[in-house]
């Protein structure tokens, strides 16, 4: 009996169930061990299945601990790298906004888009980048962008603006003439009354017996009444959009008479403007309401002289556009002296950038009109230095010019000498040369760029479009921001 029933103990059923058990107890164990050597391949790559877990627990402790040593000396360099710039007086700003060109470096650039200079030179535009670090809620910086109809209609200079303010702070387009002759990007404005310009440059008006014309080389005479109405340009940069503060710079008011600004939100102020002579000089600073609207600015009183109206922020950077149709760059030293001088030194002017040369190409015919050009433009930045002695100077010479009345010429045949003399003349006096020709492409890239789509430049084969001159003031832009990379980093590691 007893061996029937051990019998039924180990019957068929009990034998299927058994082995079910057993081969689960193996593929499990079997999927471990799968899985175990898996992990190892992925996380450490190794081929070995024994003791993994203690080769995993020892190459994790690994990893750490090379991590933790790895940011002790990152830590480290930076403390020292701290410590060096606070013996220095000088903390390094990084700005919440950059281009996608700010990444770029002196290095890696392309020699024909560098900006020349001696070791004085680079030293002054390092000046320059200190003041540019040390602006403050506080402090305000200039720039000055004279040059000639290329620049015309805040042409390239806005986009430069844009993208400095985006970075040191500030906002509005700067100085504008009262009368404005071209249509600009950053404003628009109209005038009303008895209001007439006049300029030092290109055709001049006899009856004009002084030379007190300011800073702009223009000044607007209003005889007995005048309105200037200026407002923001629905196209223009977001930060032309934003006035603060508007300067309204007077020269001559032989019996003085009143000021009125007003705007859709700032009120209503009316100001006497004192009476003053020729060669007198004087701003009146109005305080805005700080966003966007329309400014309107009243005159009255008998030919007061208007030098100027400076729109923007009370503090950060303000970038000046002051074009000058057909001008050569040799205007400066016509100026009264006394008169431009207070002028200009009434402002902490960090840099000048002159950007002419153009208008000379049709009329040097050989290297010897180009070293002439190139001595009297000498002595015009020499004079602008003693003016300015804090400044640093950027010449920025012609572009590519074609020639529409020959086709067999790609550009004007004395324009390589004219850019050699320019060149010549600015590194000698100390200051920096960008050689705009080279920098968009060199010979024949005008008639290229005014058969493109978008069309960049104008069927006169000289000016920029709007367009052109973006890609032109990103251009120059690169180029200042791999020169302030550069300087950045030789501070740092100072």
């Amino acid at each position: 009996m007893m061996k029937v029933k051990n019998n039924q103990l180990h019957g068929p059923r009990h034998t299927v169930l058994f082995l079910i058990l057993l081969l689960g107890a193996l593929y499990h164990t079997t999927l471990i061990e799968l899985f175990s050597v898996k992990n190892e391949v992925d996380t450490f790559e190794l081929t070995e299945k024994t003791d993994s877990i203690i080769l995993k627990t020892i190459a994790a402790t690994t990893v750490k601990t090379d991590s933790l040593e790895k940011k002790k000396e990152i830590e480290t360099e930076a403390t020292i790298k701290r410590e060096k710039t606070q013996d220095r007086t000088l903390d390094l700003l990084h700005n919440l906004w950059h281009p996608t060109y700010d990444t770029c470096s002196v290095t890696n650039m392309a020699k024909e888009k560098r900006i020349s200079g001696s070791k004085t030179a680079k030293k002054h535009l390092w000046r320059f980048f200190e003041k540019l670090n040390g602006l403050s809620t506080e402090s305000q910086l200039h720039v000055l962008h004279f040059g000639d109809s290329q620049i015309e209609g805040d042409r390239i200079t806005g986009r430069i603006r844009s993208s400095w303010q985006k970075t040191w702070g500030g906002s509005g387009p700067g100085l504008i003439p009262a009368i404005q002759p071209v249509p600009a990007l950053s404003v628009r404005q109209k005038h009303e009354g008895n209001m007439k310009r006049y300029t030092k440059f290109g055709k001049r008006d006899t009856t004009v017996t002084h030379t007190c014309f300011g800073g702009m080389a223009s000044f607007t005479t209003v005889l007995d009444h005048g309105k200037v109405t200026v407002k923001p340009h629905p196209s223009g940069f977001r930060k032309n959009q934003v006035w603060e503060q508007a300067e309204v710079l007077i020269g001559a008011a032989p019996l003085g008479g009143k000021l009125t600004v007003s705007g859709e939100f700032t009120d209503s102020i009316t100001v006497d403007i004192a009476p003053s002579s020729t060669g007198h000089h004087s701003s009146i600073v109005i305080e805005l309401a700080g966003i966007k609207e329309e400014v309107v600015f009243e005159f009255e009183g008998h030919e007061i002289e208007i030098t100027g109206i400076q729109l923007g922020s009370r503090n950060g950077l303000a970038v000046h556009n002051i074009p000058m149709r057909s001008s050569s760059g040799t205007v400066f030293k016509s100026l009264n002296k006394n008169h431009f001088k207070k002028y200009l030194q009434n402002w902490d002017v960090g840099m000048v950038i002159l950007q002419y040369g153009g208008n000379t190409a049709p009329y040097v015919k050989d290297e010897l009109s180009a070293m002439r050009y190139g001595k009297r433009f000498q002595s015009q930045l020499k004079y602008l230095k003693t003016i300015l002695p804090e400044a640093t100077f950027l010449v920025i010479g012609p572009s590519d010019m074609g020639v529409t009345n020959d086709s067999s010429l790609l550009t004007y045949p004395m324009l390589g000498a004219i850019r050699i003399e320019m060149k010549k003349v600015t590194l000698l006096e100390e200051a920096l040369y960008w050689d705009l020709f080279e920098a968009m492409g060199g010979p024949g890239t005008m008639e290229i760029w005014a058969e493109s789509t978008p069309r960049l430049a104008s069927p006169d084969l000289v000016h920029f479009t709007p367009k052109g001159a973006k890609i032109i003031g990103e251009l120059f832009d690169q180029t200042i921001r791999a020169e302030h990379r550069f300087w950045e980093q030789e501070i740092v590691g100072e």
